[in-house]
């Protein structure tokens, strides 16, 4: 059954948001990763915090962790 987006809850239109944001950094991660990896340049190239970094997201992403969007909003907004 499709719902407009008036007849959504606020629950249920979270949910889509999170899941149309997380697939959308997957997309990108994707992407980010085979421009990192068709890269001429050695890959002892990049700076090891930010190549730490990556690997750590990467694991993070690929083990399913994250956060709801209310759990970021309340840390953005500090």
């Amino acid at each position: 059954m499709n719902k407009t987006l008036s007849q959504l809850s606020t629950n249920e239109f979270e949910t889509l948001v999170e899941r149309a944001v997380d697939k959308r950094l997957e997309v990108w991660m994707t992407q980010l990763m085979d421009a990192l990896t068709s890269i001429d340049e050695p890959a002892g190239e990049l700076r090891p915090e930010f190549a730490k970094s990556l690997r750590k997201a990467i694991k993070q992403s690929q083990a399913g962790e994250g956060m709801d969007l209310k759990s970021f909003r309340d840390e953005i907004e500090g």
